[in-house]
């Protein structure tokens, strides 16, 4: 248990002294969790309440304290062991608001104001039409994908040559003591460790200014600086051995204003929404029992849209792990899906976006809409991710955790007291992509050409949902409301989802939002 543990933190990392490992193990034995999930519960303790402090044996007295509210635990008492079903059904704190925005003493309403009205969804940017056709996923050439990030390389350059003022970029490994602008995306060093890190960075440049050569990067003068794999930065600084640049300042593409638009529903009253991200079950059931509470919820409070993200049939499921199931993958689903749609009131429109997490369908992102047979009128299925026009208020969303694969890769030297999970969403939008880090989490597989076209995020748009593990929040970034609502599920306990009123009037947007336990 204690390499497990280890293992996780090192993820991050970090290394934890023995103290802190044997208090760790102590809470895993008291909460009967798991290394992973209470490794990621610190780390999301550690970015919102310990400005990411290492982790100490003072602070994990104080993590407990959180730990404790969060899972809603006691201390193990001698007893009949519940069932799971009797777990979730015995959970406290359920309804409970955790989060309010824009402060937390704002007052909503959540009754409904106008009975029959309906928001126009559409789907914003490329169609789905390619994502819905078969094809052979992730078979591209390996030219075609250098390609691929030839161009992302390309686009965002030009966006900082305007920014800087600047013609053209330098080649970055040309010898010179002077300094100059040049433009690459960040690649780890393999010989220097798994790892990115100080020593492992490399900027890869464009194969037009400096024909597809890396260059090890020297970031020893900076004062602060946030990297990744698969950023795109143009550096200014100088390259006196030909074999190193040593780096005075970087730049990263700049982020795009929040798209202007006449928002058409003023005089309709607000626009209510509701939103909750999958696991809808238990780790080792498969009775989606937080799904039907969710549904409760939505038919007592009838928002004008639900959202509702996979998974719904999780790979990561134990009965699922081990094949322990009474229907097919596919069956099992088709009988949520029925029930979901019979369950919800028809005045409700709802938007269902899959995972690649969903073992029946296609475990590649972008992750195509579900097919649109046998759907109610009042279903809309989208992919993952999406960006979707209701009544001209932009709502992007994924059900992939990028937030946390990015927190695992970045490396970063911050003023104390900086938004670590503010400036993870801000890489979104400065690199214009739902998942800008490549190469990507080992659990993931991206189509590069399809994400091409499915996965850019060229504009800021209104609101964001980036449900993660991490912990749940609610900001402004960017002028952009960007909502963690978690997942429905956390564990053996209900977990979390969030409810929005949105007022428009001309250009201007104004967003209220909950994040509610289930």
């Amino acid at each position: 248990m204690e390499e497990h543990l280890l293992n996780e933190f090192e993820e991050f990392g970090l290394t934890p002294n023995k103290r802190v490992l044997e208090k760790c193990i102590e809470l895993l034995k008291k909460y009967e969790i798991t290394p992973d999930t209470l490794v990621n519960h610190w780390i999301g303790y550690a970015a919102t309440k310990l400005n990411d402090e290492a982790p100490s044996l003072e602070n994990m007295i104080l993590f407990e304290k959180d730990l404790s509210k969060e899972l809603s635990a006691k201390t193990k008492v001698k007893s009949e062991p519940l069932s799971t079903s009797s777990k979730f059904s015995t959970r406290n704190n359920a309804g409970e608001v955790v989060v309010k925005y824009p402060a937390d003493d704002a007052v909503i309403n959540w009754t409904r104001s106008n009975e029959t009205w309906e928001p126009d969804i559409q789907l914003h940017g490329t169609a789905e039409t390619k994502l819905t056709t078969k094809y052979n996923y992730m078979f591209s050439r390996l030219r075609d994908k250098f390609d691929v990030l030839e161009e992302q390389i390309n686009d965002l350059g030009d966006l900082v040559k305007r920014k800087l003022g600047i013609d053209d970029f330098d080649p970055n490994s040309v010898l010179k003591s002077e300094t100059f602008h040049t433009i690459g995306r960040i690649c780890c060093d393999a010989t220097s460790g798994s790892r990115l890190n100080t020593s492992s960075l490399l900027l890869e440049g464009t194969r037009n200014t400096s024909s597809g050569q890396s260059v090890p990067l020297d970031v020893s003068q900076l004062r602060e600086f946030s990297f990744f794999p698969g950023q795109v930065v143009a550096v200014e600084g100088s390259n006196p051995t030909g074999k190193k640049m040593v780096v005075t300042s970087v730049t990263t593409p700049p982020i795009n204003p929040v798209l202007k638009t006449d928002v058409s529903i003023e005089g309709r009253g607000p626009l209510n929404v509701m939103v909750a991200c999958g696991p809808f079950t238990l780790p080792d059931d498969l009775e989606f029992a937080p799904l039907v509470e969710f549904i409760q919820q939505v038919n007592a409070l009838l928002p004008h849209l639900v959202i509702i993200m996979g998974p719904f049939v999780d790979v990561k499921n134990k009965k699922v792990e081990c094949g322990d199931l009474d229907y097919t993958y596919q069956e099992q689903f088709d009988i949520v899906m029925k029930e979901l749609q019979s369950k919800i009131t028809n005045s409700v429109q709802v938007c269902i976006i899959p995972s690649w997490r969903d073992v029946h369908y296609r475990t590649v992102y972008p992750t195509p809409p579900f097919p649109q047979e046998n759907k109610a009128p009042n279903v809309n299925f989208f992919s993952d991710p999406c960006v979707l026009n209701v009544n001209s208020i932009f709502i992007a969303l994924t059900s992939t955790d990028i937030l946390f694969h990015l927190s695992k890769e970045e490396i970063a030297v911050t003023p104390h007291g900086s938004d670590r999970l503010g400036r993870l969403v801000s890489h979104l939008f400065s690199q214009q992509s739902f998942y800008p880090l490549n190469p990507p989490s080992e659990e993931m597989s991206i189509d590069l050409e399809q994400a091409e076209d499915h996965c850019k995020l060229s504009f800021t748009p209104h609101l964001l949902f980036v449900p993660s593990d991490l912990r749940h929040f609610i900001k402004n970034v960017s002028g952009c409301v960007v909502v963690n609502m978690e997942r429905a599920v956390k564990g053996f306990c209900g977990g979390t989802y969030s409810r929005l009123q949105i007022t428009g009037e001309g250009s201007s947007v104004q967003i209220k939002a909950e994040i509610v336990r289930l």
